[in-house]
């Protein structure tokens, strides 16, 4: 086991720096975090927030047969015992119509034994090129956000989504498709058994807590997400944070977001999960 230097508090001020900048606004002075803090506090509700992504409702497709896919996705997720098994069932699950159109089965990217794990909403173009979540523009954004508060995205997080396969024209997916993914994403929490959640995105939120809640009224709430009874754990701490996307076409939401990290990286600190900026790295 190798024991990493701590990041500084210049290099996580920098980090936080860099990701404002990428949405086009000033940075902040790079001095003591705690201005960071206030300046945060300062912007944020000044203005009244777009939507996150939503479901669409579902067509009806008499062809198919949505009670059996779901049943079926369901049997499937739930006898899988390993991270590799749930892959291969989701490869050979074809209930579900996204997948004909996708290049690629967006499975999970990071590091599968690390306790913090990051789950996105949908597949998306880059995400489907390269098959792991979390790329691109948003990919980038997220690893500022997460390097902020001291967090190395390939060592300290593994990372998912709800929705492994991309939507035709990146279009919102109905809710026959968000039951028929649900099913894999809930047994992927369960076999990863993270100490920490965070659920990225109002649609995920929403399916994971079963809520019709906004983002903006989640984001201030903390759960204790249940793993299952073959988890390592009985349950993980969970926290909401709004997209990647989103924050791109609404930067001034940042500052929220901001506030939503700090309360995050205090939380896991209490729970002492283990990073490499701050506990010390488990395994190289």
């Amino acid at each position: 086991m190798h024991v990493r230097p701590s990041l500084t508090v210049e290099t996580a001020a920098q980090a936080l720096a860099q990701w404002w900048e990428l949405a086009g606004l000033e940075p902040f002075d790079l001095g003591p975090v705690q201005r960071a803090r206030a300046q945060a506090v300062q912007r944020q509700a000044v203005e009244t927030p777009v939507p996150e992504a939503k479901i669409t409702p579902a067509r009806v497709n008499t062809a198919k047969k949505p009670v059996d896919a779901l049943a079926e996705a369901q049997r499937l997720a739930q006898s899988c015992t390993s991270l590799d098994a749930l892959y291969k069932a989701l490869e050979s699950f074809d209930g579900c119509g996204l997948k004909a159109n996708a290049r690629t089965t967006v499975f999970a990217d990071g590091r599968a034994e690390a306790e913090i794990m990051v789950i996105g909403e949908t597949a998306g173009r880059e995400d489907d090129e390269i098959g792991k979540p979390f790329q691109g523009p948003e990919g980038e954004l997220l690893t500022k956000m997460l390097a902020s508060i001291g967090l190395d995205r390939q060592h300290d997080s593994y990372l998912t989504c709800l929705i492994p396969w991309r939507p035709p024209g990146n279009r919102n997916p109905t809710a026959e498709e968000v039951a028929l993914c649900r099913p894999f994403l809930v047994r992927h929490i369960e076999l990863a058994a993270p100490k920490a959640v965070l659920m990225v995105g109002g649609l995920t939120a929403q399916t994971l807590l079963s809520t019709s809640d906004s983002i903006m009224k989640l984001r201030n709430r903390s759960f204790d997400y249940g793993l299952g009874d073959n988890a390592k754990g009985s349950s993980a701490y969970a926290q909401c944070l709004f997209s990647p996307a989103y924050l791109l076409n609404r930067p001034r939401d940042k500052a929220l977001a901001w506030q939503d990290l700090l309360r995050f990286e205090q939380k896991i600190s209490a729970l002492g999960v283990a990073t490499r900026g701050r506990n010390g790295a488990k395994g190289t």
